[in-house]
């Protein structure tokens, strides 16, 4: 038994304005987004130079 909604307009325009208000959130944080992955990838690469030495047995 097939169920047919009131309003077949409503849900979808409500999801397409989510999806916008999206993109323009994740383009309007992007900078920011950027510099936290960046400088992400330099403490991890760090951390790992610095596990790396520990494990040869050399000064950490």
């Amino acid at each position: 038994m097939a169920t047919k909604s009131r309003s077949e307009w409503g849900p979808l325009l409500f999801s397409f304005v989510a999806i916008g208000i999206a993109v323009i959130s994740i383009a309007y944080c992007s900078p920011h987004i950027i510099d936290v992955i960046e400088s992400g990838w330099e403490r991890s690469t760090r951390a790992i130079a610095y596990f790396t030495r520990i494990i040869r047995g050399g000064t950490a």
